[in-house]
């Protein structure tokens, strides 16, 4: 079977689809074109985006939605209004507030701080099944799908190659690893993950993938310097700064990306004991975390030889 490759920048990072296929360059082509629909619809930073749309109303009226990002956003707020983990599907306002990652960067006084934080609770988002509406209840509120969308697309993606016969691929989105198959020797593909405390390419652990999905978030991926002190992008929305832990990074293998992205940010707990032991309470996912001190550590269903990551058990369901 021919095998098609394809790297382009979109979304602001670096895309990579492989495709093992007769017809894998027209695949490849109706992937790009399906990321490209999901960009303009899904993103905060173009002003007519059908997300913002919702943003632009908040406090004012619902807004009607497709249904496939409806239930994106479903998902996300029943994430969100889980108080114990950081995710939070409405952090918008304190995204906004920082610029973390942007080149305008900057802290925020306590002021703009208090005022934000008044806008970010997700129990504020009310959402109509019948009309697939979104109404965001409090003016200045917006949702920001940062945190999520991304393996949301690529399982979009590989639900799309699968229908098609694909039997063999890859899809990375920026790092956001997902898997079809095996690699071309019979073998599971061996994805590296990044040591957070060195610099980007220097792998700390190897998985070896197979059909499943890897991925990471990290306090050293956006961050800015501010009289000799690190901000890293990873906020929490009760106190409105950078969550204070001694976690590096945290690694989410899962069948579906969408539990990776989710749960790559859930996992970011004040400590390492408390993150593995609610990650050890999720079904269907495993969990590599790095310390800040570049100590590794695993969930229940994983082992660690110092230098591989090895599954114990495969993923169940579809």
């Amino acid at each position: 079977m021919p095998s098609y490759r394809a790297r382009f920048t979109m979304m602001g990072t670096v895309i990579d689809l492989v495709v093992h296929h007769h017809d894998g360059q027209r695949l490849i082509k109706d992937c790009y074109l399906q990321l490209q629909d999901f960009e303009q619809r899904f993103t905060v930073n173009q002003t007519n985006s059908e997300l913002m749309r919702v943003n632009h109303n908040a406090g004012i009226r619902p807004v009607r939605v497709k249904s496939d990002l409806y239930e994106l956003i479903k998902k996300a707020k029943t994430v969100s209004q889980d108080r114990v983990n950081p995710f939070n599907v409405a952090i918008g306002p304190l995204v906004k507030s920082w610029r973390i990652g942007f080149k305008d960067a900057k802290f925020p006084s306590s002021t703009q701080i208090s005022a934000q934080l008044k806008r970010v609770d997700p129990r504020n988002m009310i959402l109509d099944d019948l009309y697939q509406t979104v109404y965001l209840a409090q003016i200045g509120m917006e949702i920001d799908l940062g945190a999520i969308a991304k393996g949301y697309f690529a399982d979009r993606l590989k639900e799309y190659l699968l229908s098609q016969g694909v039997e063999q691929g890859i899809i990375n989105l920026g790092g956001n690893v997902l898997t079809i198959g095996s690699s071309n020797l019979n073998r599971a593909w061996n994805v590296g993950i990044q040591n957070p405390l060195s610099t980007r390419g220097e792998v700390s652990r190897v998985v070896a993938l197979s059909d499943a999905s890897m991925v990471t978030s990290g306090v050293n991926e956006r961050y800015f310097e501010l009289n000799g002190k690190r901000y890293h992008h990873l906020l929490d929305g009760q106190s409105g700064y950078p969550i204070t832990t001694d976690i590096a990074s945290v690694t989410i293998i899962s069948k579906h990306s969408v539990e990776g992205e989710i749960w790559s940010t859930a996992g970011f707990l004040a400590s390492m004991d408390n993150a593995l032991g609610y990650l050890n309470q999720q079904q269907g996912i495993e969990a590599v975390l790095i310390s800040q001190h570049g100590e590794v550590y695993v969930t229940e269903g994983l082992s660690d030889d110092g230098r591989n990551i090895t599954q114990l058990k495969p993923f169940g369901g579809g």
